[in-house]
């Protein structure tokens, strides 16, 4: 019997913002942080299942300041990188094998027959959200980082 387990916490996630109005000429920064949330608010409460459409706390957010003449250009984005935690990850995988010695065609010949089950559990592990605030799907998370369950089973003939 053998066993892998996987528990790990999500990635730190750099809120980015596309912004064309950057009087420095980037358009890809950082979010600008509304100051109205403290950093363990960025995320919404909840299990990730809850938080599929919508990941982070909106109204934590918002465009950053404008500083240009014109009354349009804007300045970069306040928001540190890596400043949240995207959804962790806890899997396991086994495998349960047995040899048995045979004596034919040749001695010390052997069958070993194996079964192996990838997420056991089938639990969902999903992928970060879209964390680029000016995007329509910020937030949202679509798609799934591991395979759902999957078993195999495996017969080896050594002589």
């Amino acid at each position: 019997m053998a066993g892998v387990a996987t528990i790990q916490s999500g990635t730190a996630l750099t809120i980015a913002d596309t912004n064309p109005m950057n009087v420095f000429g980037i358009s890809e920064d950082r979010a600008q942080l509304s100051g109205e949330c403290a950093r363990s608010q960025l995320v919404r409460r909840g299990s990730v299942e809850s938080k599929l459409n919508g990941y982070f706390n909106v109204s934590c957010f918002m465009r950053p300041p404008v500083i240009g003449a014109d009354g349009i250009g804007t300045a970069f984005g306040n928001s540190g990188t890596g400043i949240v935690e995207g959804p962790g990850q806890a899997n396991l995988d086994i495998a349960l094998s047995k040899a048995l010695r045979q004596n034919w065609p040749r001695e010390n010949s052997s069958v070993e027959f194996r079964a192996e089950m990838y997420n056991v559990f089938n639990h969902p592990q999903f992928s970060n959200p879209d964390a680029n605030f000016a995007s329509p799907t910020f937030g949202v998370i679509s798609s799934t980082a591991v395979n759902p369950r999957v078993g195999q089973l495996a017969v080896r003939f050594s002589f």
